[in-house]
């Protein structure tokens, strides 16, 4: 969706925006996401001058893979966007505009959602993972496997520990 910063007729605009991106797969770090429904946008852009206010929000379901366990998941993605978009956005906390004076929401809101994503995506907080020796997956059963042996170059650390 296009919003144009340049109206001849009025000094500030006011728009309602409500729309849906269709994208059934985002790449994040390397890896796709899948969207299950459309990414739902709704908020306002007040146009003031040439400097767009835009505040939206924007909603979908994804279907992810835990960064530990490897299992698929399914969470609801909420991200609030708060951004000032003006042509010569070199001004501190102002986003650059397109030539002619168009601001891309499309852009702005998975911009927003890239930002939003965890650096690891976990399916749950406490997730155990897998065991190292077999695979099995902890969160699941635990495994009959021997505890991993320490590394020997850090035996030191170890008996520092001892003294305290």
């Amino acid at each position: 969706m296009l919003i144009s910063l340049h109206d001849i007729n009025k000094k500030s605009v006011t728009k309602i925006v409500e729309f849906a991106i269709t994208a059934s797969q985002l790449v994040y770090n390397n890896e796709e996401i899948r969207t299950l429904e459309p990414i739902k946008v709704t908020g306002t852009v007040d146009v003031t001058e040439g400097v767009a206010a835009v505040k939206l929000t924007a909603k979908t379901r994804l279907s992810e893979t835990c960064s530990r366990c490897l299992e698929e998941f399914e969470r609801d993605l909420v991200v609030e966007i708060d951004e000032k978009i003006a042509e010569g956005g070199e001004e501190e906390g102002l986003v650059p505009v397109q030539e002619g004076g168009f601001i891309d929401l499309k852009d702005v809101v998975l911009n927003s959602i890239y930002i939003s994503m965890p650096i690891k995506v976990l399916c749950k907080e406490d997730c155990k993972g897998l065991c190292q020796s077999c695979g099995t997956n902890l969160n699941i059963r635990e495994c009959d496997c021997a505890p991993v042996d320490e590394d020997p170059r850090l035996s030191a650390l170890k008996d520092i520990f001892k003294e305290v």
